[in-house]
């Protein structure tokens, strides 16, 4: 039995090259879609990724409105419909 027959026959090299393709086929590609993700990213200033900065964003518009309703909120209302939405934010933030 010669070596190349061996070799050719064997099914760990057989494996080995099915890997191999696999990481071809399915690695590469994936490697160059997360590489431009990254450097996309990067290129952003926020190497954490866009949502990150879509989320924060979104949070600190959330705030101001809440922000711009508590001041205007006062002023409408009876004092205790005043305490009573305190009471209830007091109790939906705790």
């Amino acid at each position: 039995m010669s070596l190349k027959s061996y070799v050719l026959g064997s099914s760990i090299f057989q494996t080995l090259f099915s890997y191999s393709i696999w990481f071809i086929l399915l690695g590469i590609p994936t490697i160059i879609i997360v590489s431009l993700f990254f450097y996309t990213a990067k290129g952003t200033g926020n190497v954490a990724g866009f949502i990150v900065d879509k989320t924060a964003k979104r949070v600190r518009s959330y705030q101001q409105q809440q922000r711009k309703r508590d001041k205007v909120e006062p002023a409408i209302g009876s004092q205790q419909q005043q305490q009573q939405q305190q009471q209830y934010r007091a109790s939906v933030y705790v």
